[in-house]
C-alpha cells in the first residue's frame, strides 16, 4: 500500500522576504479582499498542512503547482526551507509540477505589491516602481527557480529508480528548452519542466508542465494560464505523444501511475463557464478544458491526474471513464484542504481533508483593522473566530465584489443587491435575499456540490427554484436567471459527478 498526499496552490508569500526588504513585509488588507487568495497567513497555513500530513504517515507529497505567491525569489527560498526541514524530520519526499504564479518565462518580470505598516498605512514595494524599491520583488525566471525548487523532482536524484523527461534523460535546462512562437511570429526558447519519475518501486509519477509562455514580440511573453489545457496541446506537441507512452509503458511493466499539472484535465466545473461565456463572451475569462482537449487527454490513458489552480475541491471524470480529474484546494482560500492518495491491490481511493485552524492564523489581524479603520471601512473578514470562518467570508467578499463582475453581465448586479427569493417562482414564503443564493452558487460549484456552509433546507428550495425557472420567462431578466439556474442546479448534482469519478477511480489503476 502506498499512500500519498496531494497540496495544491500553497501560494507561501514569505512576510520576512529574506534580506529583500523591512521585515515584516505584510500584504494589505486591500490586496487580500481583491485576490483570489490571502497572502500573510499562507506559511502558517501550510505548516499546518503538513503537521497534519505528518500524522497521516504518508509515503509522498505532491504539490499540484503554485508553491509560492508569485514566484519571488524570497518565497521561493522559504517555501525551499519550510519543505526541506519537514523531510529532515519526517523523512517524506515532496514531487512538485509548476504553476502559473511560480515563476515567468525564462527571464522573469517585475512585480509590485500593496503592503501595510502596523499603523495601518499601506504602501507599495516593487522592483521597478513603488514606494519602496526591492528588487527581490519580482517573479523569477525558469533557471532561478530550478536552482531552489530542484529537490522537487524536476531533476535527477540519487534515490530515483528511474528518471525522464519528454525529451530524455538529460536534466540540464539546455537540453529541455524549446522555441515557442507568439501570435506576432516572434519567437523565444523556453523551458519545459515536466519529468517522469519512480520514487519507489512500482509508482511513477508524472508532473506536466501544462504553462505556456509566448513571446509578445517586445521583449516579453504571453501567459496562457486562463485558457490552461487548450493552449497546451495548441504550443506543446511533444507532451501528449510523450505522455501515451508513458502510460503504455507503465502498464506493460506494472506500474501505478499518478499523474499531475497545474491546470484542469476534465470540466470540473459542470459546464458553467462555458454557460457563463455563450451568455456573455469575455477573451480573458478562466477556461474549463473544452471536449476535444479532455478526448485527447484521455486517449494517452494517463487515468487519473491532480490539478490545482481554481482552489477548488471536486472530481470528474470524461464521459468515457477514461481519465479522472481530482481538483485540489488551496491552504488559503475556500475550501481550504488537500487530499490523500491510497493505493493498494483493491485499486485507488482519494479522500478530502479540510484544513484546520493553523497555529498564528490572525497574527496580522491587528494591521488590518488599523487599515480598515484608517480608510473608514469595516471589513466583516476581521470578525471571524476561526481560519475557516475567515476565508469563507473572505470568499463571500471575493464573489460579491469581484466575481460578480467578472464572470456576470452588467445585469447581474441590481438583481443580487435587490431581488428576493420570494419575488421568484418556487420562492413562495422565503425571506431569503438572492445575494445569498448567488453566494452559494459559488460555494457549491467551489466545493464540489460538498455543500460547505450550504444547509440542507437551502439546497431543496434552490432545487424548486431551478425546477420554476424552466416553467417560467418573460422579463428581460429571464436568460440571464434561466442561465444562473440551470447551472446552479447543475452544481448541486455535483456530488454524483464526484461519485461517479471515485467509482470509477477504485477500479481504474493497474494492479
Amino acid at each position: 500500500m502506498i499512500r500519498i498526499a496531494v497540496l495544491a496552490d500553497p501560494h507561501l508569500h514569505d512576510t520576512d522576504f529574506g534580506d529583500a526588504a523591512p521585515a515584516p513585509l505584510v500584504r494589505s488588507l486591500t490586496d487580500t479582499l481583491h485576490s483570489t487568495r490571502i497572502f500573510n497567513e499562507s506559511a502558517a497555513a501550510l505548516n499546518r498542512a503538513l503537521a497534519e500530513i505528518a500524522a497521516e504517515e504518508v509515503d509522498l507529497i505532491l504539490v499540484a503547482g503554485d508553491l509560492t505567491d508569485d514566484g519571488q525569489p524570497a518565497n521561493w527560498a522559504a517555501v525551499a526551507r519550510v519543505l526541506a526541514d519537514h523531510t529532515a524530520r519526517y523523512g517524506t519526499r515532496f514531487l512538485a509540477c509548476p504553476g502559473n504564479h511560480d515563476q515567468w518565462a525564462m527571464a522573469g518580470k517585475p512585480l509590485t505589491k500593496g503592503c501595510v505598516t502596523e499603523a495601518g498605512e499601506v504602501f507599495s514595494v516593487g522592483s521597478a516602481a513603488g514606494d519602496v524599491s526591492c528588487a527581490g520583488m519580482r517573479m523569477a525566471g525558469y533557471g532561478e527557480v530550478m536552482a531552489h525548487a530542484a529537490a522537487l523532482g524536476y531533476v535527477r536524484d540519487p534515490r530515483d529508480l528511474h528518471w525522464e523527461t519528454p525529451f530524455g534523460t538529460s536534466d540540464r535546462v539546455a537540453d529541455r528548452t524549446r522555441t515557442m512562437t507568439g501570435p506576432d511570429g516572434h519567437s523565444a526558447p523556453v523551458f519545459d519542466a515536466s519529468y517522469l519519475v519512480e520514487p519507489v518501486a512500482g509508482l511513477w509519477i508524472l508532473s506536466v508542465d501544462a504553462n505556456v509562455y509566448l513571446p509578445d514580440g517586445r521583449g516579453g511573453f504571453l501567459d496562457c494560464g486562463s485558457t490552461g489545457w487548450p493552449a497546451t496541446l495548441a504550443h506543446k506537441p511533444w507532451l501528449l505523444p510523450w505522455m501515451k507512452d508513458v502510460a503504455d509503458r507503465a502498464r506493460r511493466q506494472g506500474k501505478r501511475l499518478v499523474t499531475m499539472s497545474h491546470f484542469p484535465a476534465v470540466d470540473v466545473f459542470g459546464g458553467s463557464v462555458d454557460a457563463l461565456d455563450a451568455l456573455d463572451p469575455r477573451p480573458d475569462r478562466r477556461r474549463m478544458p473544452d471536449a476535444g482537449t479532455v478526448k485527447a487527454i484521455a486517449a494517452t490513458g494517463i487515468g487519473l491526474h491532480f490539478s490545482g489552480h481554481w482552489h477548488i475541491s471536486a472530481s470528474a471524470a470524461d464521459a468515457s471513464g477514461a481519465l479522472i480529474n481530482e481538483a485540489v484546494p488551496s491552504t488559503i482560500a475556500f475550501p481550504a484542504g488537500w487530499k490523500l492518495l491510497t493505493l493498494d491491490d483493491d485499486g485507488a481511493r482519494v479522500e478530502d481533508r479540510a484544513l484546520g485552524d493553523p497555529p498564528g492564523w490572525s497574527r496580522f489581524h491587528p494591521r488590518y483593522r488599523a487599515e480598515a479603520q484608517a480608510g473608514g471601512t469595516h471589513a466583516p473578514a476581521l470578525d471571524a473566530a476561526t481560519y475557516d470562518d475567515f476565508l469563507d467570508l473572505h470568499f463571500r467578499n471575493l464573489v460579491l465584489k469581484r466575481r460578480l463582475a467578472d464572470d456576470w453581465p452588467a445585469a447581474m448586479a441590481p438583481l443580487v443587491a435587490d431581488l428576493a427569493v420570494a419575488d421568484l417562482p418556487g420562492g413562495t414564503g422565503s425571506d431569503l435575499a438572492f445575494a445569498q443564493v448567488f453566494v452559494d452558487w459559488y460555494r457549491l460549484r467551489e466545493t464540489g456540490g460538498a455543500a460547505a456552509g450550504v444547509p440542507k433546507e437551502r439546497r431543496l428550495l434552490y432545487q424548486a427554484l431551478a425546477d420554476a425557472r424552466r416553467k417560467n420567462g418573460q422579463g428581460p431578466e429571464d436568460a440571464l436567471l434561466s442561465v444562473f439556474f440551470d447551472t446552479l442546479a447543475a452544481h448541486l448534482g455535483a456530488d454524483a459527478a464526484r461519485r461517479r469519478a471515485r467509482a470509477i477511480l477504485c477500479g481504474s489503476l493497474p494492479d
